[in-house]
């Protein structure tokens, strides 16, 4: 069964917070650019979300990912 994904609106809210905090923009949260920074903000939304129960599939979805990114992203200390 697939789980469903998470809200644009949420995604784009929890976007917004991680690249405040981690001062960056959020288009680049949900771009591809690999600085530090960026993806700081893009795994600490990730984790965010995973916490909140959806699975790494459906977070994928969402933010245009393969799932084994998100995990191999939720594996690490970010």
């Amino acid at each position: 069964m697939i789980s469903p994904a998470p809200s644009a609106s949420r995604i784009e809210r929890y976007a917004a917070e991680a690249a405040a905090a981690h001062d960056v923009q959020p288009a680049d949260v949900m771009g591809s650019a690999r600085t530090v920074a960026i993806v700081q903000a893009r795994w600490a939304m990730w984790k965010r979300l995973f916490e909140e129960g959806f699975s790494t599939s459906s977070i994928a979805r969402a933010v245009g990912r393969h799932h084994t990114t998100v995990m191999h992203a939720l594996s690490k200390d970010a």
